[in-house]
């Protein structure tokens, strides 16, 4: 019986609330929902950046939130318009066929001059391999990059699709802290250790000394730092 049972491939397994998502990635309440599931405004039916077409659920996938928080990046640390984004995913996806095309970094992309933009070789531009090319418009563009999510993990996709991104970095400026689909259901832990990170910052708000913490858990004394300080930045539940 459990052969017959379909396993769902993790970029499409459910593991975030829309709201965990804004909170996670540090985005403004409803902005998650808005990129994978669209919204209407003012009469004007906007429709999903990160999704093929809006569906009836709460939930994100983990496809799903790897998308929102490297278009993130792209939107507030590269500071790539969002209609510009919207559209250079439209044309990935319609060029790579897949329905996470930032989530598979084969295309390999950079933010730059305001674009995403993907080498000339990885398009098969024959005589023009350094050439960037902006992924929206397809013209040619000459500069340095700025790569995105440097630090995530990647694993071997299910379906044969590449490899895309297993495990990343909750936040930019905590980089030892990351969030994984398979470690406590996607919240955030530490890196290599299973453990959350709202656990230990529980403990210390109960009155555990910050030196036990470390050794109980093999863990920095940095690292108990760190949770303190993530949780109350970002206001997880500790």
């Amino acid at each position: 019986m459990l052969a017959d049972m379909s396993v769902v491939p993790m970029l499409d397994r459910e593991v975030y609330l829309y709201a965990e998502v804004d909170r996670i990635v540090g985005l403004r309440s409803g902005t998650a929902r808005r990129w994978i599931n669209g919204y209407q405004r003012g009469g004007k039916l906007y429709e999903p950046i990160l999704r093929t077409e809006s569906r009836d659920t709460e939930w994100a996938t983990w496809g799903e939130f790897v998308e929102t928080r490297i278009l993130a990046e792209y939107r507030d640390i590269a500071k790539v318009p969002t209609p510009r984004l919207r559209g250079a995913i439209t044309q990935l996806r319609a060029n790579y066929r897949v329905d996470y095309p930032l989530a598979y970094l084969h295309p390999y992309m950079k933010a730059e001059s305001g674009e995403l933009t993907i080498g000339g070789k990885d398009i098969g531009l024959v005589g023009l391999d350094d050439t960037r090319v902006v992924v929206r418009t397809g013209q040619g563009l000459l500069t340095d990059g700025w790569p995105v999510i440097q630090n995530a993990s990647l694993g071997s996709d299910e379906r044969g699709g590449g490899p895309f991104v297993i495990e990343m970095p909750a936040a930019d400026d905590f980089p030892g802290i990351v969030v994984n689909p398979n470690r406590y259901s996607g919240q955030p832990t530490f890196e290599g250790r299973r453990v959350a990170v709202a656990t230990i910052a529980g403990m210390v708000a109960a009155g555990e000394r910050e030196e036990d913490l470390a050794a109980d858990y093999g863990l920095s004394l940095r690292q108990v730092q760190s949770a303190v300080e993530y949780v109350h930045k970002y206001g997880v539940a500790a």
